[in-house]
């Protein structure tokens, strides 16, 4: 197997994981892929087509429809997510400081409160990213609310007194990655979320997206839109055609349609492959990843007096890095353009 055959089988490792399909199943995908190239001496993107299409094909061709609703998780389930991820990193954060700031930290004001909200801008930002996959409009909300936080912070560290209140030990702040990593835990396995995601499935009360027709319509268009990537224009076709059988028929909705969660799904599955997110492509998020942090390395050290040559090759990584996110930008176009 050649390496961008490795590459292709990593990439479709890690699609299948991003629709919670388990290891078992994706081995077992895995040896297909691997025999039929074996056979045939075609590669796997010859053979499969691109490996985030690929992997939306076995989902729908091997996981049933009742198993795949609901499952881009609850709002409680990806916000315990986010205080998860943010607990790891107080939790890093810690030793981190007392290395390289030593045993004791004085606290100021502006220290202080600036800290609080980059808590809070780091929580935002990894519910904005588990968002954006699933639900734009929350996500978009998570965003807004994250970049002003953001500014929040910035105002913090710069206006506020910088008089040393005191002082603490620099483990003090590992400490309270605890109880954020145990409120990660309780909200993504709270039976609020278990509830919210029968609802989801047509088994438990409503999903809180209004009742009667009118509600199951609205809902019906969220899912084509926002956890199956169907168009706006065509997931309003498809909801106007629903909507205008029950007119015919007098019908109820989840008597004529069944549960609103499984009927998205069957109708995602009857509809062409959805349009997929350009910014949820392994490659340009990867890309966009190493430009942030590279970007904060070099602006790290450029604050911090570092030599010319240092800052030198950050910028040139800089470059670098918008080269690779453009060139995957470029490379995303230029597929869907050949596929329209």
């Amino acid at each position: 197997m050649t390496d961008v055959d490795t590459r292709w089988s990593a990439r479709l490792r890690l699609a299948l994981a991003d629709r919670s399909v388990g290891h078992r199943t994706a081995d077992v995908v895995l040896d297909e892929v691997a025999q039929h190239c074996a056979a045939t001496g075609e590669t796997p993107e010859e053979a499969f087509g691109p490996a985030e299409e690929y992997a939306a094909v076995v989902v729908k061709e091997r996981i049933p429809p009742e198993e795949r609703v609901g499952s881009t998780g609850t709002h409680a389930e990806h916000l315990g997510a986010a205080l998860m991820g943010t607990g790891c990193l107080v939790l890093l954060a810690g030793p981190v400081l007392w290395v390289t700031r030593g045993a004791m930290l004085p606290v100021t004001s502006a220290g202080l409160v600036g800290g609080v909200l980059v808590g809070l801008v780091t929580t935002g930002g990894n519910v904005t990213f588990t968002l954006a996959g699933s639900r734009v409009r929350a996500a978009v909300g998570w965003g807004i609310t994250t970049a002003v936080l953001t500014v929040l912070a910035a105002v913090a560290f710069t206006t506020l007194p910088a008089t040393d209140l005191g002082r603490i030990p620099a483990l003090a702040v590992s400490a309270l990655g605890i109880p954020l990593l145990y409120w990660g835990v309780k909200h993504g396995s709270d039976s609020a979320a278990d509830t919210a995601k029968a609802a989801r499935a047509g088994t438990g009360t409503d999903a809180g997206t209004g009742t009667g027709t009118e509600g199951w319509l609205r809902e019906l268009t969220r899912l084509l839109k926002e956890e199956h990537g169907i168009r706006a224009a065509r997931a309003a076709e498809l909801t106007a055609e629903a909507a205008e059988h029950l007119r015919a028929t007098g019908a109820r909705p989840e008597e004529e349609f069944g549960p609103v969660g499984q009927y998205a799904v069957r109708l995602a599955d009857e509809d062409a492959t959805p349009h997929e997110r350009w910014w949820l492509r392994d490659g340009v998020r990867s890309a966009a990843l190493g430009l942030l942090v590279t970007v904060g390395l070099t602006w790290s050290a450029f604050s911090a007096g570092l030599p010319v040559w240092q800052i030198t090759v950050g910028c040139a990584a800089i470059a670098v890095e918008v080269a690779i996110l453009v060139s995957s930008l470029v490379s995303h176009w230029r597929s869907a353009s050949s596929r329209a």
